[in-house]
This record gives C-alpha cells, sequence and structure tokens, in this order.
C-alpha cells in the first residue's frame, strides 16, 4: 500500500481529515530538512523542494483506491502528487507546490507545522 504524507487540513483533527477515512497512521514525523513550505493564498499549506525546512506531518497507509478516487480529488489545483524525503530518509508520496502555480503565497517554513501556522 502507498505511504502518504500529509502536512495540512487531512492530518487528525483537520477539516479534511474525513478524506483519510479508515486509513491507519503509520507515523507522525517531519520531512527531511530540505523543504520550503508556504501557506497559499492562506488556505492551504505547500511543499517545495530546496530549502531547509523539516516540515511536520503524518504518514498513512493508503489504498490505490482511496488516494485516487477520494484523498487527491479533495486537493487544491496548486498542488501535484510528488514524492518527498522524510526524517528518516525513506521516501513517501505527498503533495507539492506546482513550481507554475501563480496564487500567492507566504514562506512559512520557519514555523514548519501548519497547525502552528494556523494557530
Amino acid at each position: 500500500m502507498p505511504r502518504m504524507f500529509l502536512n495540512g487540513t487531512a492530518m487528525s483533527g483537520g477539516a479534511d481529515h474525513h478524506l483519510v477515512g479508515d486509513a491507519p497512521l503509520v507515523a507522525r514525523t517531519t520531512t527531511a530538512p530540505r523543504y520550503r513550505f508556504h501557506a497559499v493564498d492562506g488556505r492551504y499549506p505547500a511543499l517545495e523542494d530546496g530549502g531547509t525546512a523539516a516540515v511536520h506531518g503524518e504518514v498513512y497507509e493508503l489504498s490505490f483506491d482511496q488516494l485516487r478516487e477520494v484523498l487527491l480529488p479533495g486537493e487544491p489545483d496548486g498542488l501535484e502528487l510528488g514524492v518527498v524525503e522524510l526524517a528518516d530518509g525513506s521516501g513517501s508520496l505527498a503533495m507539492i507546490l506546482r513550481p507554475e502555480h501563480p496564487a500567492p503565497r507566504t514562506d512559512i517554513s520557519e514555523i514548519a507545522s501548519w497547525r502552528e501556522y494556523r494557530s
């Protein structure tokens, strides 16, 4: 089963956590310290390669059906499916910022946590 790193509203307790369904939580972790982290248009978070932030999130094991039919259609159009490196050196699917996406963004790499940014 594919593993998906979530760092926004689909994490446990978030408004979109229902999109995860009954998928098991594998880990609460961070990415490797190699990303930039943005608040896009003040609405959702986005990872971008090429920084030094270790972004907080959760890893879930999702079925391909859950990923394809439920989670991915619920993602904002400014994001695309990619692969990130986690703190332990393993890889995981994740939603990353589309390079050409024009929406205004705020760099929140120093915070590196969507929950902390929103609180």
